[in-house]
């Protein structure tokens, strides 16, 4: 049977009853997570699906196939919030999964004087992403650490990354 709860919801009997024994749902938890232990990012009540004691339907909502019934999570009104951080830490970082170093090109700007307001110039840095992550400018470890002095070094017009190593690596021979 469904119950009418005082929101204008029709949601089952059990999250009624859920409710008003005063257990808390997933999106209340999120809510005192955040404001107990200021995480970064901030959590959401989805990431904490997986860790909740209880489901119960709660409400009809339209969809695609029609209409469906969706659902609450629920937490014992005595939940400990530093324990449940913890998991939610954990699975965070199994999540994140093995890092790598990438070694990427960009582009960065000085600002100049005159009618030219920005200059162009070769930026190179190294950053940690995720092992199954693309990046664009990824370069080789050896590029890098060949160019990594010619870092501020100011790039001709839609220059691109071998056309910079082609002009630096001439200019060092010349030198």
């Amino acid at each position: 049977m469904l119950a009418y709860e005082e929101t204008g919801k029709y949601v089952s009997e059990r999250h009624a009853e859920a409710g008003a024994a005063g257990m808390l749902t997933a999106g209340e938890v999120a809510k005192l997570l955040n404001q107990q232990f200021k995480p970064f990012p901030k959590v959401t009540a989805r990431e904490l699906k997986p860790l909740a004691d209880e489901w119960h339907h709660s409400g009809f909502y339209k969809s695609s196939q029609g209409s469906t019934m969706g659902r609450t999570y629920f937490f014992s009104p005595d939940i400990n919030l530093a324990e449940l951080y913890e998991q939610l830490c954990d699975a965070r970082k199994e999540a994140e999964g093995p890092k790598r170093k990438a070694y990427i090109f960009a582009t960065g700007w000085r600002k100049g004087y005159g009618r030219r307001k920005w200059f162009p110039l070769a930026k190179f840095a190294v950053i940690e992403v995720g092992e199954n992550d693309m990046i664009a400018d990824e370069i080789s470890p050896e590029d890098y650490e060949l160019l990594k002095g010619f870092e501020g070094e100011e790039l001709e017009a839609y220059e691109s990354f071998t056309d910079f190593k082609g002009r630096m690596l001439a200019r060092q021979e010349v030198a």
